[in-house]
């Protein structure tokens, strides 16, 4: 359970390191089953295969993978039953069930992000909920758990305290020149110089601050909070999970074209409690559910 102060640090800055919540045999698992499905690669799953939603590299064009990726796996949990088991971990369903203030809770998806050694490409910079137009209200917030320690050598996760209170600022992100990827930290971290936060008088540069994570801590963030990572050019590589959450006031709005729409059959204005099995529910009333009898059984 976070403490009193850490919820008042999260509705300041918009992002929380809550400290480490996976053991060493825990990690281990993890690891090995995300090396597993990372090696398998996008065209390795049977057609009778659990396997991830999506598989991609978020830098390329079409089919052609580029010399800096980014992979993406959407819902490695439907992959893998250790990733499935970490959707449900107590001290993550808790979290964000402090930080949201709402009692029920589910899942929207998750992701895995990628960054090999060397060559792994910059992730630019945005804000998740206005990339989510199928939900309303945007209220969700995300738990990111990273496999490696995640550091600005090898390309941590930035963010800009506050600017979760900015609103949705979708058409600014969009009119910035993001296929021009920066090249060196120093073009990465001036973001916003053109930009005036909703109050202030002016522009004025944005102050970003990196955020370091050690493996199997989870770092928290508000799903409007501005972020981003640059590229990883160090021989470390960078693996690390991003589990979005709904909570219990997410309805589906039939506008978007999201990759998990394919699983809806909802009409619009319909609670997303009611969008079924590929959008696991985790928490009721505050209370976490638990692990479902069948992953117990896979521990035991």
């Amino acid at each position: 359970m976070l403490k009193q102060e850490q919820v008042q640090q999260f509705h300041r800055d918009g992002f929380l390191n809550a400290g480490r919540i996976l053991d060493d045999q825990q990690l281990a698992e993890l690891s090995s089953d995300l090396d597993r499905v990372i090696a398998k690669g996008p065209d390795g799953f049977a057609d009778d295969e659990p396997r991830p939603v999506s598989f991609r590299d978020l830098n390329a064009t079409g089919d052609h993978v580029t010399a800096t990726p980014v992979w993406q796996i959407v819902n490695i949990w439907e992959a893998a039953a250790s990733f499935e088991r970490l959707v449900y971990h107590p001290a993550i369903v808790t979290g964000i069930s402090q930080l949201t203030g709402c009692g029920d809770l589910q899942v929207w998806h998750d992701q895995v992000q990628y960054k090999p050694a060397a060559i792994g490409g910059a992730t630019g910079w945005h804000q998740d909920a206005p990339a989510w137009p199928t939900l309303q209200p945007m209220t969700q917030v995300s738990a990111w758990i990273p496999f490696d320690d995640a550091d600005v050598e090898n390309g941590c996760m930035w963010m800009v305290p506050g600017s979760w209170r900015w609103g949705s600022q979708r058409q600014y992100f969009a009119n910035q020149p993001q296929k021009e990827r920066p090249r060196t930290l120093e073009e990465f971290v001036r973001i916003g110089e053109d930009f005036t936060p909703p109050g202030a008088p002016r522009p004025g540069q944005i102050q970003a601050r990196p955020c370091p994570v050690r493996r199997g801590e989870v770092h928290f963030h508000h799903a409007l909070t501005w972020h981003g990572s640059p590229a990883n050019a160090s021989p470390r590589r960078r693996r690390a999970v991003a589990i979005h959450y709904m909570t219990g006031a997410a309805r589906y709005t039939g506008d978007g074209q999201h990759l998990m729409e394919r699983f809806l059959d909802l009409q619009p204005g319909a609670p997303m409690a009611n969008a079924g099995p590929h959008f696991p529910i985790v928490c009721r009333g505050g209370v976490p559910l638990g692990l479902p009898c069948r992953l117990t059984a896979s521990i035991m």
